[in-house]
């Protein structure tokens, strides 16, 4: 049987790598230079719909791309008021269950970073 743990891009075993280091049976930065090597669309962070930005475009030559988060299509970019957007921990989404608990620590997390 042949080694399924064989890197598609170089070619090297990956079978003693850490998942954490993986796409698939890749090494995940063999697979990220790919990516970018492509130099394909961004899609949007929100919908996946495709972007007119390609992935080697500057970020302060784009228009709704948010950092630490991605890039967003005109449409859930101007969704937002003004284009503010608010991005919430994931870790906030599973701790707070219950809607009604969830919406109200959303908006103190609003008020209190509007203070700021």
């Amino acid at each position: 049987m042949e080694n399924q743990f064989i890197c598609q891009y170089c070619g090297k075993d990956t079978s003693n790598v850490e998942y954490d280091y993986l796409s698939g049976y890749n090494h995940l930065g063999c697979a990220l230079e790919a990516e970018m090597k492509s130099d394909g669309f961004d899609h949007c962070i929100m919908c996946g719909v495709e972007t007119p930005y390609k992935r080697s475009t500057h970020i302060d030559m784009r228009i709704g791309y948010i950092e630490g988060a991605g890039q967003l299509c005109s449409k859930c970019y101007n969704r937002g008021s003004n284009h503010n957007h608010l991005a919430i921990p994931e870790w906030i989404v599973e701790n707070y269950p219950n809607d009604q608990e969830l919406g109200a620590k959303v908006r103190e997390l609003y008020w209190a970073n509007k203070n700021l």
